[in-house]
Parts: C-alpha cells; sequence; structure tokens
C-alpha cells in the first residue's frame, strides 16, 4: 500500500535535486569563465595587467590599472587601480549571479520543504 503524501514527496525531493545541480552547475560555468581568463594572465605580450581589466568599458576615467583580484562569492574578478580604486571586470556575464543566488536559495528552500514533508510523514506513520 503506497504511503499518503509519498508521491509529493519523491517530487519535492526531485526538484530539490534538481534545484542543486542547476546551482553547481552555474557555480562550475563561472569558475570556468574566471578561470580561463586568468589563465591567459602571465602569457604573451601584454598580458600583465590583465586584458579585461585595461580594456573594460566601466574603467574609470584616467585610472591605471595595476592587478586582479579573483572573488569566489560573487564569483567575479575585481580590478584594481594604482590609486586604491577598484572595479569589477565583465568576465562574468551580468546575469549570473543573480541567476546563481536565485538557484541557491531554491535550492534551500525546496531541501527544507522536503525535511519538513519528511518529517510530518515519519510523525503520521508513528501515531497511525
Amino acid at each position: 500500500m503506497a504511503e499518503p503524501g509519498g508521491s509529493e514527496s519523491t517530487s519535492l525531493r526531485g526538484t530539490a535535486i534538481f534545484a542543486a545541480s542547476v546551482t553547481v552547475v552555474l557555480y562550475l560555468f563561472g569558475l570556468l569563465l574566471v578561470g580561463f581568463t586568468v589563465s591567459e594572465v602571465g602569457s604573451g605580450t601584454n598580458s600583465t595587467p590583465m586584458h579585461q581589466c585595461v580594456y573594460a568599458p566601466n574603467l574609470p576615467e584616467g585610472a591605471h590599472v595595476e592587478t586582479h583580484e579573483v572573488r569566489y562569492l560573487p564569483v567575479h574578478v575585481l580590478c584594481r587601480t594604482t590609486d586604491g580604486g577598484h572595479f569589477t571586470s565583465r568576465v562574468v556575464p551580468s546575469w549570473l549571479n543573480p541567476t546563481l543566488a536565485v538557484s541557491f536559495a531554491t535550492t534551500v528552500a525546496l531541501t527544507a520543504a522536503a525535511f519538513v514533508q519528511a518529517d510530518r510523514r515519519a510523525a503520521a506513520r508513528q501515531a497511525g
């Protein structure tokens, strides 16, 4: 005999696993973009400072790029200027980090709902 709510529980767990998979794929995509870009630094003519920082469309007026720094949460490359300022390079698409945040929040919410539903099912099983 099938348990009441068993198919909903399986569906909820499956959706939570799917959301977690999407989150992991998005994060790995961002890391790959940053990794490939940073791997180009240090090889070839005019590679340091990073090309994506020196020719960034959001480079402040009159600023000279000194170095870059990789950040992992949110995934981006931070370009530092000689005057102490900084700006974000456009290595990572602007949609990636917000999508990653929504995907992560969805994963957490679905996982919590699956745990609550499993707990309720276990309590109902003990009571009945």
